[in-house]
């Protein structure tokens, strides 16, 4: 059998790479605008534009998203030249917005009052380009330094100049618009370059929310996991991607609210099981009063997994700065504590071993049933779990009378 992949010219796999990756750069635009929203103010992504922002009733943003995996020598993506496909083909669909009959904008009053409420921005990691004129000329227009004539002319001179036929078509466009919808409308075309790290903006944008450093990875994560499932969600059922800043705020503002509270973060876990799991000592506790039996090695993984997330997260909140280590020995010491006083007089009035047997289940189930609090957190039952096992496992608590001579 063929590797059609490796049949692929080098130009299939880049415009393969590019389209993979363009999608999800316009996506994480989309996020990084949707975390900016105002009051009032909606979000939609493939709808108006490959995103755009309605701003109130007198004001739409239009954004074209173009990111290329083309690089110079030095490793930095290419410059956008002054007869780029990428720009030409969204000038091309915008002229084609702003004149589109089906949307009741055939005639130049409706075209002139569409372009006077909308800007329209193109977003790319393409570098600036010293030699791109065209761009330079808009800046001029745009701050009333030169006329529209001029601009005009050097479309002309472009389409005249090209020998692409598609980038030609797509300066005729352009030129094909009344003379007064045309000014306009370069007067409100505006270049975004060298968006490269398009994540790192959207982590930005977190952390202006007051998020602490340390924890904006952890609402990113989230926020992408459950933005991206409702967008699929809506697109599933034939819905557009449409996010006003009060949904958002009903429908994610928890992942913030969470982040911003003295709550512990759930640092990632993977574990990795011990080859004996019935050699670890809580295990033997557990097996000397019958809570697991020798052969139970479903219960004795699940306890495991217990013990290994409270270590791991202990570890890592000290680390992060979360905790303190004075907080996490006031942990210990305050459950080893809470033990002692249930433990010493537990077995007063046992006379047999079941009887003893029993005592410890009782008390077993009944600290299983706590949830023991660290620094500002009270811990899950499943973590608080953990922490018994992981002291048993130490040898500072147990369950059998005689444990510490078994």
């Amino acid at each position: 059998m063929h590797d059609t992949m490796n049949n692929k010219s080098v130009a299939e796999k880049t415009s393969a790479d590019d389209k993979s990756i363009g999608f999800e750069y316009q996506y994480y635009y989309f996020l990084d605008r949707l975390l900016n929203l105002k009051s009032g103010q909606t979000v939609g992504l493939e709808v108006e534009d490959d995103v755009h922002v309605e701003m109130d009733a007198d004001l739409l943003l239009l954004f074209q998203l173009k990111h290329t995996v083309r690089k110079v020598v030095g490793g930095q993506p290419v410059a956008l030249p002054e007869l780029d496909v990428d720009f030409w083909k969204t000038i091309y669909n915008w002229s084609s917005l702003i004149s589109d009959d089906a949307l009741g904008r055939g005639q130049e009053h409706a075209q002139l009052a569409f372009v006077r409420k909308t800007e329209f921005h193109l977003v790319t990691n393409k570098s600036e380009s010293k030699g791109n004129n065209f761009l330079a000329l808009l800046g001029r227009l745009q701050i009333g330094d030169l006329d529209f004539g001029s601009v005009k002319a050097t479309a002309i001179a472009l389409s005249k100049k090209t020998s692409d036929a598609k980038i030609k078509s797509y300066i005729e466009k352009l030129l094909g618009l009344r003379d007064s919808v045309g000014e306009q409308f370069l007067r409100r075309v505006f270049v975004l370059h060298s968006l490269e790290d398009i994540v790192g903006r959207v982590k930005v944008s977190i952390r202006d929310k007051f998020v602490d450093a340390h924890r904006v990875d952890e609402v990113f994560e989230r926020l992408d996991s459950n933005v991206r499932q409702d967008n699929f969600i809506s697109i599933k059922a034939g819905k557009p991607v449409l996010v006003s800043y009060e949904q958002f705020m009903k429908k994610y503002r928890n992942v913030f609210v969470d982040a911003r509270s003295k709550s512990l973060p759930a640092p990632k876990f993977t574990p990795a099981l011990p080859d004996q799991i019935f050699s670890q000592i809580f295990i033997k506790r557990l097996i000397e009063i019958n809570a697991i039996a020798p052969s139970d090695t479903e219960s004795a993984v699940d306890y495991t997994l217990l013990k290994l997330r409270i270590a791991r997260y202990l570890e890592v909140w000290v680390q992060s700065g979360d905790l303190i280590s004075d907080e996490v020995s006031g942990l210990h010491e305050d459950v080893i504590l809470r033990w002692k006083n249930e433990f010493k007089l537990a077995f007063k009035n046992c006379m047999s071993d079941q009887e003893v047997i029993s005592e410890a289940i009782e008390i077993l189930r009944q600290f299983r049933k706590e949830r023991f609090t660290v620094g500002p957190s009270t811990l899950d039952t499943g973590l608080s779990n953990g922490e018994l096992y992981l002291l048993s496992d130490q040898k500072k608590i147990g369950w059998h009378r005689d444990w510490e001579s078994m």
